[in-house]
Parts: C-alpha cells; sequence; structure tokens
C-alpha cells in the first residue's frame, strides 16, 4: 500500500473515531435526559404539552416502553454500546466482526427510530423534540459509521491479505488461490 493511501486511512479513521465519538456522547446526554424525564416526571421536559410537539404524550405513552423496559434507558444503552464500538481503538481494529458488529449496531439503531417516528406521527399524532434530537444523532452516527467503514476498508483489505502461494511457493500479486496463475 502506498503511503499517500496510508495517511489517507488513517485520517479516516481519526475522522470517523472523533465524529462518531462527539455524536455517542451528544445521544448519552439528551438519552440520559429523557431517562431522567422518565423516572421523574414528564413536566421537567423543556417541552411542549399540548399541540403538535408534545413531549409529555410521547415519553408518557404505552409506547414509551418496550417489553416494560423505557424506551429512553434502551436509547441510553444504545449510545453506551456505540461509544465502546466507535472508540479510537476500535476504529484502528482490523477485526472483521468489530467492524461488522459496529455497522449492524447502527443500522439497528436507524431500524429503531424508523419505528418510533412511525409511531410519534401515525399512532400518537404527536412529536417529542428531545426524541426528534435523538434521531437525528442515530441517521448520523449511522452515516459516520458507514462512511468510516467504507473509507478504511481498503486499507482493511491489504492489511488481510489471505492470497496463498502458487504451486512454486510464491505469492503471486492477482493470484486467487492454491496454484492459481495470475488474473490478467
Amino acid at each position: 500500500m502506498r503511503t499517500e493511501d496510508l495517511q489517507t486511512t488513517d485520517k479516516a479513521r481519526r475522522s470517523a473515531a472523533v465524529v462518531s465519538g462527539v455524536l455517542c456522547l451528544a445521544g448519552i446526554a439528551v438519552a440520559s435526559y429523557l431517562t431522567y424525564a422518565h423516572y421523574t416526571t414528564a413536566k421537567v421536559l423543556a417541552c411542549s404539552d399540548k399541540g403538535l410537539i408534545n413531549c409529555a404524550k410521547v415519553t408518557t405513552s404505552s409506547y414509551s416502553r418496550i417489553f416494560g423496559v423505557p424506551v429512553a434507558d434502551t436509547g441510553l444503552g444504545y449510545f453506551l454500546v456505540m461509544t465502546a464500538l466507535c472508540t479510537p481503538s476500535a476504529w484502528r481494529s482490523t477485526n472483521q466482526i468489530l467492524r461488522g458488529l459496529r455497522v449492524l449496531a447502527a443500522l439497528s439503531g436507524v431500524g429503531m427510530i424508523l419505528w418510533l417516528v412511525y409511531v410519534e406521527l401515525y399512532r400518537l399524532d404527536s412529536i417529542c423534540l428531545y426524541c426528534t434530537a435523538v434521531h437525528a444523532i442515530t441517521v448520523l452516527l449511522f452515516v459516520t459509521v458507514a462512511l468510516g467503514t467504507a473509507a478504511t476498508a481498503v486499507a482493511l483489505d491489504d492489511e488481510t491479505d489471505d492470497r496463498r502461494p502458487n504451486r512454486a511457493g510464491e505469492v503471486v500479486p492477482g493470484a486467487t488461490g492454491w496454484g492459481d496463475p495470475p488474473l490478467v
């Protein structure tokens, strides 16, 4: 791999780690506030409780729990897990399972917010501004993880070169496996 490619990949990893880290911390802050509001009173939310924007209606509805667990707790847990998956050392890792898990976790977050947005708009006819902030952070985190993973994939392919030698014991650029001639 060329030096310029390595520098570009290192920059992409650092950028992804910083941006995803900031987004995770923002998510933790908002989800913590929603969790606090859930366990105390929805009145602590600095949000309207009348009309389309109605945080109290959203955060106290029957949809505010999934299998008995408050959605606010789920969101906080999600951002804590994503923080661990988005540390600088995790971004430097070439472990395919870790990389895949990070993308899968980010994607699952987007899946969850799609359901929650549907509930807010079509079941409750109300929007919570803090929930919307969590939704936006989750989408931005997914985009960051997807782009960061894609930007570092080329370097990962080179770092985990698994070409096998040909019959003469030589690793030939472009060879696809045991004894295969180079691809032309």
